[in-house]
């Protein structure tokens, strides 16, 4: 009889998902520089394709998008040098990224890229590490990384290290629901963003008590509106006044939307029959331009 071997793929083509923050509750800066927050995080149906390679005698990266860089400092390639240092040998790895998340948009994309690399890694390595260790190196790279290793709506918590999924009934509740991406034409670095944070303290914060609060009542109403809040928005909207005048314009039509992340992206919640959406990308572009960026999708 012919000896039996494993057979593992040589290359992959995975969805990187973009995510939203319904809910972004930041606590204060913590003793080792990092926040502490509070967050209910969604993965989206919209986002960008990664394929992975295996082979070669260093990582090499492409991408659809010009404006990424391809350097060492990118994170996917971060996480190729910190999974190849976890593994112990020399694994090599090309990836092609098609790229439609935005940059700066505070949707998750470098992150959710760099996660979705060391998943497709470790398959093509023949699975060395369990979920717990790529959640370990994602945490390494950055505070939402370890949310995209598995992508379900969950409770961030820590400095965003800490994923826990919500229950299963919340979590059914929560797929399909429909949401609009809108994002002018600049972006908001994340740095900048808590650094502003930072700036506004303690006002900028919130307790965690509060956000805790705001979690169970969410949990116990089921309805949306209830749990969305960002602490980044008011920071963030005192210097980028397009975005805080157009979310404050679209509350007065009766939409509920919010800032996701760190911004500069915006996410609204539609209705059952879709039958505002018109409206809202009516009020988007008149606020922002024809340019803007604007996605259909929901969540999954």
């Amino acid at each position: 009889m012919p000896i039996q071997t494993n057979s593992f793929p040589s290359e992959l083509t995975l969805p990187s998902p973009a995510k939203v923050n319904l809910m972004l509750s930041v606590h204060g800066q913590r003793a080792d520089g990092f926040h502490a927050l509070t967050s209910l995080v969604v993965a989206l149906e919209f986002g960008d394709t990664l394929t992975i390679r295996a082979g070669g005698s260093r990582d090499v990266l492409h991408c659809s998008d010009p404006a990424v860089p391809l350097g060492p400092e990118n994170l996917l390639l971060k996480a190729a040098a910190a999974f190849r240092s976890r593994l112990g040998r020399a694994e090599y790895f090309e990836f092609n990224l098609n790229k439609r998340i935005p940059m700066g948009a505070g949707l998750g994309g470098g992150s959710g890229n760099a996660a979705v690399a060391l998943r497709g890694m470790n398959q093509l390595a023949g699975e060395p590490f369990s979920n717990a260790v790529l959640c370990e190196l994602a945490a390494e790279l950055g505070s939402d990384c370890a949310f995209f290793i598995e992508g379900r709506a969950a409770w961030m918590r820590g400095r965003g290290e800490v994923i826990e999924p919500v229950a299963a009934e919340v979590a059914e509740r929560l797929r399909g629901t429909r949401v609009v991406l809108f994002r002018p034409n600049f972006g908001v670095e994340t740095a900048g963003a808590y650094g502003r944070l930072v700036a506004g303290a303690p006002g900028s914060y919130e307790p965690e008590a509060a956000g805790v609060a705001r979690m169970q009542h969410f949990i116990e109403s089921g309805t949306l509106a209830d749990v969305l809040f960002n602490s980044f928005e008011g920071p963030v909207g005192s210097k980028y006044l397009a975005i805080s005048t157009l979310l404050a314009q679209l509350r007065a039509a009766g939409v509920e939307c919010l800032m996701s992340g760190s911004g500069s992206c915006c996410f609204a919640l539609l209705e059952e029959n879709c039958a505002h959406v018109s409206q809202i990308e009516k009020i988007v572009r008149d606020a922002w331009g024809e340019a803007v960026f604007w996605v259909e999708t929901s969540i999954c």
